[in-house]
């Protein structure tokens, strides 16, 4: 077993390594902290640091600690680094991904989601419920097809019930959304001609592209629908996907105001990594755990440009969210030194980054980012980056197998 001194002398350690950034965010351990951690800026480092100095310096206990993670990788390089300097108490600290804690969540309160007797859906049974899906439409069904393939559509149902899950949007929402969009196309700026065109005067509608829209929407309309009757499909069948998990328990804690406070009055101190990936419904999630304080101890670290989830719900408007949520208390870090790359490489990729408008520093006032190489080895290589095109995949290869050969004579 370690001992508290040698805890300590293993922080003291990896701590005197960090740079001056990296320090105030490892040190900052109360109130809310958001870290803006570009790549290679050390964000793992100082996730296990922060939660090393929490337990080094308060009497908080491991299991009030609750670090949540994108991926089960996360956890594991997490738990491990943790492992290093403070011993088996990295064991007790709650770190897990979003559907892995409210999976334990419902395995220790089954008896208020009464769902015992449910198991996880494979692949294979969803697109066996989907067709059987389908197969119910009513003849009338935009979605239904007679010739070709008749489950053309699944794929799309499948993606589009997945986002609403990820999102928390109920049909009923969704449907309210599509009928506001469909009474505002005749006066939508794609849809009318700006200026006159051969026998069509300004302000007339571009009537092809107004059919096609109402024919898309009507689509989408009949998806949305159809997806209260895919939940009772998969409950008849006594199934449920990760997405379910999520959902189940932001519902059980509006509903049960004593599950809810044993959960935050167990955890003081909630750390979220890659913040920017997360979407509608962990975000909710998040919020319902810290709502108990006026200044939670809540510590996210994301990168808005690294926003590589958007296609499964997430949603960086998250991370601006929440600065201005707690915009008299926040304390807003950016890490700018880089230990990866060369410094060519951090130009090109911040001249390439400027274009998107989306960015938090184009939404924040004061805040900017850019990165540093910061590894000796790398502050001197001058070499920048090349374009290089090929005409197929087998090119490719054989002109990266010639470059290589070439590098090693």
């Amino acid at each position: 077993m370690i001992t508290k001194a040698a805890q300590l002398k293993a922080f003291e350690t990896i701590y005197e390594n960090l740079n001056a950034q990296q320090k105030l965010a490892v040190d900052t351990i109360d109130g809310p902290v958001m870290v803006i951690a570009g790549p290679g800026t050390g964000k793992t480092q100082i996730l296990g640091a922060r939660i090393g100095k929490i337990l080094l310096e308060t009497d908080t206990a491991p299991e009030n600690i609750l670090c949540l993670t994108y991926t089960d990788a996360g956890a594991i390089a997490m738990r491990k680094r943790l492992v290093g300097f403070i011993g088996a108490s990295a064991y007790k600290v709650n770190i897990a991904t979003f559907h892995s804690f409210c999976n334990d969540i419902i395995q220790d309160n089954l008896y208020l989601f009464e769902k015992p007797s449910l198991d996880p859906i494979s692949e294979l049974e969803k697109i066996e419920l989907l067709k059987k899906l389908i197969d119910q439409f009513d003849k009338n069904n935009p979605l239904k097809r007679y010739r070709g393939d008749v489950y053309y559509e699944m794929n799309n149902l499948s993606r589009l019930f997945s986002a609403m899950k990820k999102e928390g949007w109920t049909s009923t929402y969704l449907v309210e959304q599509i009928e506001c969009y469909i009474t505002e196309i005749p006066t939508r700026d794609e849809f009318v001609y700006k200026k006159k065109y051969k026998q069509f005067e300004a302000g007339d509608l571009k009537q092809g592209l107004v059919d096609a829209a109402m024919e898309k929407m009507e689509k989408l309309k009949a998806a949305v629908i159809a997806f209260d009757a895919y939940q009772a499909l998969m409950k008849s069948h006594s199934r449920y996907d990760f997405d379910d998990m999520i959902n189940w328990v932001i519902t059980a804690f509006k509903e049960n105001k004593n599950l809810l406070a044993q959960y935050q009055e167990k955890y003081l101190y909630i750390l979220v990594d890659e913040y920017q990936d997360t979407s509608g419904t962990q975000n909710e999630l998040v919020q319902l755990l810290v709502n108990y304080w006026d200044q939670p101890n809540l510590f996210v670290v994301g990168d808005d440009d690294q926003s590589i989830f958007r296609f499964q719900g997430a949603n960086v408007e998250n991370m601006l969210h929440y600065q201005k949520q707690y915009h008299a208390a926040i304390t807003t870090i950016v890490l700018e030194n880089n230990y990866r790359s060369t410094q060519p490489i951090l130009n090109a990729s911040t001249l390439l980054i400027n274009n998107n408008q989306e960015r938090l520093i184009n939404k924040m006032d004061g805040l900017s980012k850019n990165l540093i190489a910061a590894l000796p080895e790398n502050k001197n290589i001058e070499i920048v980056p090349s374009i290089y095109a090929y005409n197929d995949p087998q090119e490719e290869m054989i002109g990266i197998a010639e470059k290589i050969n070439q590098l090693m004579k």
